[in-house]
């Protein structure tokens, strides 16, 4: 389909990184960018999902797909794999990060959340952000250009809903209220901070910085929680896996080559009210 639309959002040969990129949502996203024919270079903790996904673009979609281990928590492996990349594709085009780690004790009590579980989960989901993005930069810088796609949470943007778990069992501390955890809510927050941070400090460097905020999706939650949640949203209901393609293709391709700083919020109308 050769038309303007077709070429607004053309990623085709884009060199797409994606650290995160074997969870529920970056396994979509992996192969909207593979379908797209980008050359993707996609890097997880857990390498083994992480390579089966990626022969599973290459042989879906006769896709250029290499796969790396990546740790979120580990300077050292968050260099290496954006260094990889390059070597393989000779430049890297768009960066996304969408990593999350949950620790042991990721779902604890506030009253009972320790320093170390907060540290290190502010250490994989901000922190590795940050090293990631001044990583990929300095390619960028040398390059000319570069494009950086953050994921934050509805969470990062206002308070987390409580009463969502109201009358939701809790599999993780038997005898305590379930609760959206304070590392995810203060790592969150701080991945928008970052990304309005960044496209001011690269504003005339050709480096755009956005960030997609997803709403929740379904996965086979508990129904009770399924159901206070949908309630809570303008659309009625949580969102479907596939539904934050379309905004990955726009903020990855040129559809979006005006924007920078940006948090776009996917949310069936969570924010709204």
């Amino acid at each position: 389909m050769n038309n303007i639309y077709s070429e607004t959002f053309n990623v085709k040969d884009k060199v797409i990184a994606i650290i995160g990129a074997s969870g529920i949502l970056g396994t979509e996203y992996v192969k909207l960018l593979g379908e797209a024919q980008a050359k993707l270079s996609i890097g997880d903790i857990n390498p083994e999902r992480c390579e089966e996904l990626a022969e599973q673009v290459r042989s879906q979609f006769n896709s250029d797909c290499i796969s790396f281990s990546v740790d979120n928590t580990d300077s050292y492996s968050i260099e290496s794999f954006i260094e990889k990349t390059v070597e393989k594709y000779g430049r890297i085009d768009v960066l996304i990060n969408n990593a999350q780690i949950k620790p042991e004790g990721f779902y604890a009590p506030f009253e009972q959340y320790k320093k170390e579980t907060l540290t290190k989960v502010i250490d994989g989901n901000l922190v590795g952000v940050v090293i990631a993005c001044q990583i990929a930069c300095k390619y960028f810088i040398k390059q000319g250009y570069g494009n950086i796609i953050n994921i934050s949470s509805i969470y990062g943007v206002v308070g987390s809903d409580q009463r969502l778990y109201d009358g939701v069992n809790n599999p993780y501390f038997e005898g305590e209220r379930f609760s959206s955890p304070v590392s995810y809510a203060v790592s969150k927050a701080g991945v928008i901070s970052l990304t309005r941070f960044l496209a001011s400090y690269y504003r005339e460097k050709n480096i755009r910085v956005n960030c997609l905020t997803p709403g929740g999706v379904f996965d086979n939650h508990d129904q009770t929680f399924s159901n206070n949640y949908s309630y809570r949203t303008l659309l009625g209901r949580m969102a479907d896996r596939k539904e934050y393609n379309g905004a990955i293709l726009f903020l990855a391709s040129d559809a979006s080559s005006y924007m920078t700083g940006a948090n776009l919020l996917v949310d069936g109308g969570w924010t709204v009210i």
